[in-house]
């Protein structure tokens, strides 16, 4: 299966139990549902429905073969403890986990009476998995691991990673985005390296 495909599935799809059953993607962005689409050959459409969040994108794959994530050690994404994939590649996987379910932006830094604008990327998920995550983007990325945070007081399972080296953040950037990198969102990629040049 395409590894970035893959972190698509992972990040944003549901099996549904229906008299007819079906794996669920859905999100506000088309890209992510079209590139599935592409990648797995699905013959059903992409179609827009409304969600409590508002408008969104929908894609049922029907006669999906659950084994196919399960290989890769695949949990709900509801589980408590979601493992980061068993893959031997990982830069697509990640590109697409990043695109989904990231944010980057720039802090105003105070520094011995000076301003200076700062990059940072704050990535979300399951504690478990993130833990995972930093320890493969330490040994595939060469960055430092993190300490995954909270992402509040109360949440048991649900945490956020910070990367706020301008010099890892660079060497992230060309990890994730080799120049023969087939699927990629331009508009992350292009807000990533503006963060990094302000």
């Amino acid at each position: 299966m395409d590894l970035y495909a893959l972190g698509i599935l992972w990040s944003i799809g549901s099996p549904i139990e229906d008299r007819y059953p079906y794996f669920m993607l859905r999100h506000h962005d088309r890209y992510f549902l079209d590139v599935v689409h592409e990648a797995l050959n699905v013959s059903t459409s992409v179609f827009a429905g409304e969600a409590r969040t508002g408008s969104q994108y929908k894609l049922k794959i029907f006669k999906f073969d659950l084994r196919q994530l399960i290989q890769y050690g695949w949990q709900s994404r509801i589980s408590d403890q979601r493992k980061y994939p068993d893959i031997s590649e990982h830069a697509d996987f990640i590109r697409a986990y990043f695109e989904l379910h990231s944010t980057i932006d720039t802090l105003t830094v105070r520094k011995r009476g000076k301003e200076r604008r700062s990059p940072r990327l704050r990535i979300y998920g399951n504690r478990y998995f993130l833990d995972q995550l930093t320890e493969v983007l330490n040994s595939q990325a060469e960055i430092s691991p993190k300490r995954v945070q909270r992402a509040t007081k109360y949440s048991k399972f649900s945490g956020i990673l910070y990367y706020q080296s301008r010099r890892e953040l660079e060497k992230l950037l060309d990890y994730l985005y080799p120049p023969d990198a087939w699927y990629f969102h331009r508009g992350y990629y292009e807000q990533f390296r503006a963060a990094l040049h302000r």
